[in-house]
């Protein structure tokens, strides 16, 4: 009887600690969902503007006409047409990131609701073991003590696996990123060497599929963000600026879309995407370091638990 009390202690623990995470990931998601709401007007305001900008230089005005005199209107509209390109990616990326923000929470809040009872059921189980050990209840506190201890630690464990099964994730798409821009860069060489169409359409094949992959890694970053979110775990992170995951679409769209015929424009997007590469592998190895402490502090607490018992 005393042991299928300790286990469901333990088990309750676990669901317990698994709350708190869920409390203060919420806390991260609504945060989160401010600033994309925020981000999704300027951005739309951005894309408002760059429309009207191409819709201006396309149509009869004083802007049109100054272009045509100097020669330069196809150029300066093709420059208008790829920068309303750019906000618009980073306009379809951050709604992607909000869906996907509240969706997490929804599931969340479902998760915390039937989590609601597990700290009044631990109490309860608590008393129950306290009135069967009445004759030791200094023994009984403290077995409590260490099955909730070790019911923490595990669900730790298991919050930071999942974290690190993300970071994981992120880590191969930004290698799919790295190859899709290399071979980019390599058509790129060969355009401008007069690859022509072939080399043309290579190059652009392998930035289609690089934007792409990086949508997807956007949203796998704001993932790995909010796992994070643990106040057990996030005070370890160092000086990494995880809040930076949320910026990279940005960053690396600024760089891609800017002007497909220059290498340079494929090297800035190469650098956004080193930098968040060198970010998470810090995450991952800081996250490495959390998950050995914790298995040493679950071994430890087994062992206490297994002498106490033994002494009983």
């Amino acid at each position: 009887m005393l042991e299928n009390m300790r286990k469901e202690l333990k088990e309750l623990s676990g669901k317990i600690e698994r709350k708190n995470k869920i409390e203060s990931t919420l806390l991260s998601l609504k945060n989160e969902e401010i600033e994309l709401i925020e981000k999704e007007y300027e951005l739309r305001s951005i894309l408002a503007k760059e429309n009207n900008d191409v819709e201006r230089l396309k149509n009869t005005s004083v802007t049109s006409i100054f272009y045509s005199m100097l020669g330069k209107k196809e150029q300066q509209l093709e420059k208008e047409l790829q920068e309303a390109f750019a906000a618009k990616l980073k306009y379809d990326a951050a709604l992607r990131q909000k869906e996907h923000c509240s969706s997490r929470k929804e599931i969340l809040i479902k998760e915390q609701q039937e989590l609601n009872d597990c700290e009044d059921r631990f109490q309860q189980v608590f008393s129950e073991i306290q009135i069967l050990l009445h004759n030791n209840p200094e023994y009984a506190e403290k077995l409590c003590k260490l099955e909730r201890q070790l019911g923490e630690v595990t669900n730790q464990i298991g919050e930071v696996d999942e974290a690190i099964a993300v970071g994981n994730a992120c880590i191969l798409e930004i290698k799919s990123i790295e190859d899709s821009l290399s071979s980019a860069e390599g058509w790129g060489t060969w355009d401008l060497m007069g690859g022509g169409m072939i080399s043309a359409m290579a190059k652009h094949s392998d930035l289609d599929k690089a934007q792409n992959t990086a949508e997807h890694l956007q949203v796998l970053l704001s993932s790995f963000r909010t796992e994070l979110a643990d106040v057990k775990i996030y005070p370890d992170m160092g000086q990494v600026n995880i809040d930076g995951f949320l910026r990279f679409a940005d960053y690396f769209f600024d760089g891609l879309i800017a002007d497909w015929s220059v290498l340079s424009r494929i090297h800035d997007s190469q650098k956004s995407v080193s930098q968040v590469a060198n970010q998470v592998s810090l995450v991952l190895a800081q996250l490495e370091k959390i998950h050995k402490k914790d298995e040493v502090e679950k071994a430890s607490l087994e062992d206490e638990i297994a002498r106490l018992v033994f002494q009983a």
